[in-house]
């Protein structure tokens, strides 16, 4: 087995004074490309990390211009409605349960089952 690689997406490079990283999630990655390969693969989108719970399997992506959270325990994924840049990711992310607009995605390997 390689060695671990570990990716810290917390810095914005857009904005000063971006809100921190939401209580209980984090923005550094361990093994980044894998968590985006599992990703693509669970629900055919492009991956770019944004978020991972802190010791829970929720992970939070950006993919074009939309965010999306997906449950690697349950295998479900959401469209985030209410979310347009990452400082409004946080801020929503922050506020807890309530604190987004979601859409659930279609399952993707449906097509593959009888």
């Amino acid at each position: 087995m390689g060695p671990t690689v570990v990716a810290d997406l917390s810095e914005d490079t857009h904005s000063s004074k971006s809100p921190p990283v939401p209580k209980g999630w984090t923005a550094k990655f361990t093994n980044p490309k894998t968590v985006q390969n599992m990703l693509h693969y669970s629900t055919g989108l492009t991956a770019a990390l944004e978020l991972a719970e802190d010791q829970g399997s929720r992970y939070i992506f950006l993919s074009g211009k939309n965010y999306y959270i997906w449950n690697t325990a349950s295998e479900q994924g959401w469209h985030i409605l209410n979310a347009k840049d990452r400082d409004e990711l946080y801020t929503n992310v922050a506020k807890g349960k309530g604190g987004l607009k979601l859409e659930e995605l279609p399952d993707f390997g449906s097509d593959l089952e009888e």
